[in-house]
């Protein structure tokens, strides 16, 4: 009953935030190497416009590199450490850095937007593709 007042999606009985985020850098992505690749989980209240929101957690992968020519994919899994708060929404940021900077950036189905996860009818499981930032 919980989840249905949540409005969880996917997996009904799981009251974590995990979010399991398929990353892809396509074929055509120029190559590089020795940057990191940063997911960000947030939750926040969708009542309060002027409050920002918190970090559910953080993965950073070291020495991230691709290749030209061939697709980079792998899977991550992000917040299964923590759970979900009532009257809360879930957002998911991916970012390719090269020191501070953003090379990159990850969108929800290649589609730009932010990436909503797991509450109001949002997917736990979602398919992130990379693209260079201009």
């Amino acid at each position: 009953m919980l989840a249905s007042v949540l409005g969880i999606a996917d997996d009904k009985n799981d009251k974590s935030t995990k979010v399991t985020a398929t990353v892809t850098l396509p074929k055509e992505l120029a190559s590089f190497t020795g940057r990191t690749l940063e997911l960000r989980l947030y939750e926040y209240d969708p009542l309060l416009a002027d409050v920002s929101a918190d970090l559910v957690e953080k993965i950073a992968k070291a020495k991230f590199s691709h290749s030209k020519g061939k697709p980079t994919e792998l899977k991550i899994e992000i917040g299964a450490n923590q759970q979900i708060k009532p009257r809360r929404n879930y957002y998911l940021t991916t970012f390719i850095l090269d020191g501070p900077k953003r090379t990159h950036i990850g969108e929800k189905d290649g589609k730009r937007g932010l990436c909503k996860v797991i509450t109001d009818g949002h997917p736990r499981k979602v398919k992130i593709i990379i693209r260079a930032v201009q």
